[in-house]
């Protein structure tokens, strides 16, 4: 699970970045991105949010893809853009891919927004987070 800091929660904060923020897309996921305020963007960590349709199945099936999508991103928080405001939307196709998968798309979205810092997943990290 991501800790505290990290997480994008608040419901102002999910339509800010959905009304004003860019997206990128491949047939797996949705990616929303819009800078953090000046009060936000002092504390210096991306927060992330993941979304997961009624559509993809039941609570179950749902909170199957987001875990996969938190534990995908996890090793990547420190190579993201500090002061960034992300949004992960699932779509149908992601139900029968495999972590590995998920985590390349999701990385592949980061890439193509241009919010990691370094490219190279050689130097990924692992962090306590």
């Amino acid at each position: 699970m991501l800790t505290q800091k990290y997480r994008l929660k608040s419901k102002s904060d999910f339509s800010k970045t959905y009304r004003y923020g860019h997206s990128k897309a491949n047939s797996y996921l949705v990616l929303y991105f819009f800078p953090q305020g000046k009060k936000t963007a002092a504390i210096g960590n991306p927060r992330i949010g993941f979304s997961v349709s009624k559509k993809l199945g039941n609570a179950v099936v749902r909170n199957k893809i987001k875990r996969r999508m938190r534990a995908a991103i996890k090793p990547y928080l420190q190579l993201i853009r500090s002061d960034v405001d992300i949004i992960f939307i699932a779509r149908k196709k992601i139900k029968g891919i495999s972590f590995s998968d998920v985590e390349k798309n999701m990385i592949c979205l980061l890439k193509k927004a241009g919010l990691l810092e370094q490219t190279n997943s050689s130097n990924r990290q692992s962090s306590d987070v």
